[in-house]
């Protein structure tokens, strides 16, 4: 995919939002079929386990995983990726009952395309897909993580009422409007993690 070879050409590469870092961009259409090909996420969750570490497994959430994709070659460029959120969530739902089985206790998700100005659906469609999520994601201590910008007040407001999670995690080196947010009202009960690591600085 990275690489491409004689018949079939690389996939896109772009920057993870305005860091250097790169990926590779998903290319999505219609007729899609999400499976639960790679058991990456477990494994290495039962290696650091079988080595005394019981560490918290980090997951692109399908909300940024489908926002950053495209259409794929052929595809109409209008096509709403957010449509696919029904096909992808049955895989993330196996992910995560394996990693209970495992034994895991806590499981983070990075959403950060919340920090981008979003329309009112799409707000929906996030908060929607984490109550798909909610009863196969009960008895873990759930984060979601935001990075590298401030987080609108809407996508805010509808990121801490999400009931299935336990933590929020914000970029406070770039998110001094976030803080005030925080500030102005954080839901009680609930754990607040703070990025104070420069996400950019590779060196950190």
């Amino acid at each position: 995919m990275a690489r491409g070879n004689a018949s079939v050409p690389a996939m896109e590469m772009t920057k993870w939002f305005d860091t250097n870092y790169h990926f590779i961009v998903p290319e999505l259409g219609p007729d899609v079929k999400f499976t639960y090909a790679s058991h990456k996420a477990v494994n290495e969750y039962k290696e650091a386990k079988a080595l005394g570490v019981d560490t918290v497994p980090v997951l692109v959430g399908p909300f940024t995983f489908l926002s950053l994709s495209k259409p794929a070659k052929g595809v109409e460029k209008t096509f709403p990726k957010l449509s696919l959120l029904d096909k992808i969530l049955p895989v993330y739902k196996e992910v995560i009952a394996d990693l209970k089985a495992a034994g895991a206790s806590a499981i983070q998700f990075d959403e950060p395309v919340l920090v981008m100005d979003l329309e009112s659906h799409q707000l929906e469609a996030f908060a929607n897909a984490y109550s798909e999520l909610e009863s196969s994601l009960a008895g873990l201590h759930v984060i979601i993580e935001t990075y590298f910008a401030d987080v609108p007040q809407e996508a805010y407001k509808t990121l801490t009422s999400l009931n299935a999670v336990s933590g929020f995690g914000f970029d406070l080196v770039r998110g001094a409007k976030t803080l005030d947010l925080i500030k102005g009202g954080f839901p009680a009960g609930k754990f607040l993690y703070a990025g104070v690591v420069d996400g950019r600085n590779i060196w950190a």
